[in-house]
């Protein structure tokens, strides 16, 4: 005789780059195997990766992840997290203060509090005279596959440089639109190189300013029995 099958409750949430509504159900056992293994790899790539299968599992194969904003997808995940597991997260902040090297503390924090903090900046950018450009929200797609796996300021720069050419939506002056999906990779490679230090300043300054998830905490150092008092953001933080 087959065993039951057992049917997940739904849920509802509103994401708040654009306010759609999404319906989701909690991650199942075999579902949280993966986040775990991938957590234990300790690499963002991998983490990406599960989140991203998990998203469009319980999302009903209705949300496509390559295509969201990472603020959505951070705050999905969360919500999704909240539903399967609970509503309390383990998180580990690390001492901040300078007579104290290596020491953390453990706090338990009530993912229900956790908020978006900030709304999105003005997305149209001008760097001269003459000469503006449109960016959009950034996608798990553009920051989130392949991440390279050192902090070096070289890889940084990289990153950036990366990062305003997926996120580039069009080019304009004050007599046409230069529509970045027209243009060849070559070209957009040529425009941003040709970027002065302040011009590039004003456009990161635009993914600096974005939405976050964001919970101030407080815990005792394990090392130094001193309070920390720290923000913590970012879905690695609320894994």
């Amino acid at each position: 005789m087959a065993l039951p099958k057992q049917s997940s409750p739904k849920y509802k949430c509103v994401l708040p780059s654009d306010g759609r509504e999404v319906e989701y159900r909690p991650f199942l056992v075999k579902e949280q195997k993966v986040l775990m293994m991938a957590q234990e790899q300790e690499n963002d790539a991998a983490m990406f990766d599960a989140v991203k299968n998990l998203i469009e599992s319980v999302t009903f194969g209705k949300v496509k992840p390559d295509s969201l904003p990472i603020i959505d997808m951070e705050y999905l995940f969360l919500k999704i997290r909240t539903k399967s597991i609970g509503e309390t997260a383990n998180i580990q902040v690390t001492c901040n203060y300078d007579d104290c090297e290596g020491g953390q503390g453990t706090t338990v924090i009530n993912l229900d509090d956790v908020e978006v903090v900030g709304e999105e900046p003005e997305n149209k950018i001008m760097i001269s005279d003459e000469l503006g450009i449109e960016l959009r929200y950034p996608r798990i797609s553009d920051v989130g596959t392949t991440p390279l796996e050192t902090d070096s300021v070289e890889s940084q720069a990289i990153q950036t440089l990366d990062l305003v050419k997926s996120c580039m939506v069009n080019i304009y002056d004050a007599e046409e639109v230069y529509p970045i999906a027209d243009a060849s990779t070559n070209e957009i490679n040529e425009f941003v190189d040709s970027l002065s230090m302040s011009q590039l300043e004003k456009i990161t300054s635009y993914f600096e300013g974005l939405p976050s998830l964001k919970k101030e905490v407080s815990a005792n150092c394990e090392k130094c029995g001193k309070e920390i008092r720290t923000t913590v953001s970012g879905l690695n933080n609320f894994f």
